[in-house]
């Protein structure tokens, strides 16, 4: 191989590896484009959801129960009527009598 044939070889392998480098810078700019744009949107979507007071975090556990109400066949769902059913009386308990202790005496390596 003379030196002519050697350069062209070295020069064509340089031009694959550099497009190979802009390939690669090109798509990594993609990904981070992409990925910007995503947690722009997402917090906004958060953002927005809170500044209208639909925080879920705050919401009622009605909901929650509700949705969960609904994931059950309603043939396995209790119809008690909330009416039927009483209230058990509260049971006032006493508190326990609480024994005053005397303080212990300190005991000090000087004494």
């Amino acid at each position: 191989m003379d030196p002519i044939e050697r350069r062209a070889l070295k020069r064509q392998a340089w031009m694959r590896l550099a497009a190979q480098r802009r390939r690669a810078g090109v798509l990594r700019g993609r990904v981070l484009a992409l990925s910007l744009i995503c947690f722009a949107l997402f917090w906004s979507v958060i953002f927005t959801q809170m500044a209208t007071g639909n925080d879920p975090v705050l919401s009622t556990k009605r909901k929650a129960v509700a949705v969960r109400a609904a994931a059950i066949p309603r043939d396995e769902l209790e119809t008690t009527d909330p009416r039927e059913v009483t209230p058990e009386p509260e049971v006032e308990e006493e508190p326990e009598p609480t024994v005053e202790r005397e303080p212990e005496p300190l005991v000090t390596s000087q004494s």
